[in-house]
């Protein structure tokens, strides 16, 4: 096992934990309610936001209907009547108008759910109040059933919240109705069955439309979950803006102009390992790995890859913005100021060779099944080969990185050294930054 794929494993066994969760996650009860109370807290807020304008198109809904009953009311009631018709029509209709309104207030704007409430029960006692002081006909009284099955089928309230409120409103009308001249003990034992059956085919309906919405709540909430892992899987192996693009389908390569790479590797770590145990070399490079990665990000930069004992760095990739040489100076200091405080099987600290390089490079992502983002180009071998060509304990860097760095650090020249492929080349060792000096 390679020390990357010992940095993925703990990742691997959180998601597969998390799937063995999400067996027990989503269950709802009886009354259509998730036991999980996040979950429920989130399907709660989600369709508040989502049904807020199914909310106000009820509440028009609501007003035009009430508008067309007065309408149609002097046809069948008494011309006695039409006074109260009036009253009623402009109180329930300034009501509804009212409840609009409040809508639109930051208060009630997740809040609707009790307006709703309110319409229902409004538009019920104005119901009861025509039943009780006009001479109604018996045919009027059962256009009730018609609010029962509107508020199940068309306010949008949750399944508890709806059969409460419609309930009691169906409670509250027989009550009011019964004190009605036209009203006998047989027709109200008739229109008790019909708000009985008319509540219980409600039910059914907001039952089975309300479980699918809970369904693809959460199907929904799943899905995002399963690309929340699966981003944060890649953004362990993969830059997060890398990661990002690959998520949308992108080929990932670009040409950068002037960025900064580090390689760092462990002296003498072939003859530590033939003399230490697998486990020992993968606990060290754990630890020694473990604290440059805090370093790194610390110090704004992209750790590309580990092969072996070598620790890749580099500074504006994919993010080009920023002084980067000298991030990665202070980079390699620390690593240096690191390695000390981790010692091999044997209890000696281990020592490291360092080399920086910077200059035009390219990047992207390579492979299909196994992800990992690369860099190649000239400045990438002439970084390596300052670091292999290098001494223990040194940071040796290029005389191009030498320019770039400004007077915070102390260097001391090494002079010409040979690199394959390069040539004679004037290098420098970093010493420290000044600050370290004083």
């Amino acid at each position: 096992m390679t020390v990357g794929d010992a940095a993925i494993t703990p990742a691997l066994n959180i998601a597969r934990d998390q799937t063995m969760e999400n067996l027990e996650w989503g269950h709802m009860g009886p009354r259509l309610v998730f036991l999980d109370n996040d979950l429920e807290r989130d399907f709660r807020s989600t369709e508040r936001s989502r049904n807020l304008g199914q909310a106000r198109f009820v509440l028009w809904l609501a007003i035009a209907v009430e508008l067309g009953f007065a309408a149609i009311d002097p046809l069948v009631l008494p011309a006695g009547a039409m006074t109260f018709v009036l009253w009623r029509t402009a109180l329930l209709t300034l009501c509804l108008l009212g409840l609009q309104a409040l809508t639109y207030t930051e208060f009630f704007r997740t809040r609707w759910p009790a307006l709703m409430a309110f319409a229902v029960h409004a538009m019920t006692l104005a119901t009861c109040l025509t039943n009780v002081m006009v001479d109604v006909p018996q045919m009027y009284l059962p256009g009730f059933m018609l609010l029962v099955l509107a508020s199940y089928l068309v306010v949008p309230l949750i399944f508890a919240y709806c059969i409460s409120t419609v309930t009691t409103a169906s409670v509250v009308y027989l009550v009011f109705t019964s004190f009605a001249d036209v009203v006998d003990p047989q027709l109200l034992g008739m229109l008790a069955a019909q708000l009985f059956a008319a509540n219980v085919v409600g039910i059914a309906a907001l039952y089975r439309a309300e479980k699918q919405q809970r369904m693809d709540h959460l199907n929904t909430r799943r899905l995002d979950d399963q690309r929340a892992r699966y981003h944060d899987l890649l953004t362990s192996i993969l830059p997060a803006p890398v990661a990002e693009r690959l998520q949308r389908g992108e080929t990932v390569v670009d040409e950068y102009g002037d960025a900064t790479v580090l390689f760092a590797d462990i002296v003498g770590f072939t003859e530590i390992a033939a003399r230490s145990r697998p486990d020992q070399i993968l606990a060290l490079l754990n630890q020694l790995f473990a604290s440059f990665d805090n370093l790194t990000a610390h110090y704004g930069l992209e750790k590309i890859k580990t092969i072996g004992d070598s620790y890749m760095v580099a500074g504006g990739v994919p993010d080009d913005g920023g002084n980067y040489p000298s991030a990665m100076a202070d980079l390699a200091l620390a690593m240096r100021r690191a390695a000390t405080a981790v010692h091999d099987p044997d209890g000696q600290p281990l020592h490291l060779r360092i080399g920086i390089h910077v200059g035009s490079l390219t990047a992207g992502v390579i492979g299909q099944r196994r992800f990992m983002y690369d860099l190649w180009g000239d400045t990438v071998n002439t970084a390596s080969r300052m670091q292999t060509l290098g001494e223990p304990d040194r940071i040796q860097v290029s005389d191009d990185l030498r320019q770039r760095l400004d007077n915070r650090y102390n260097l001391a020249p090494r002079g010409e050294i040979t690199v394959k492929g390069k040539g004679e080349m004037t290098t420098w060792y970093l010493l420290d930054g000044k600050e370290e000096s004083l």
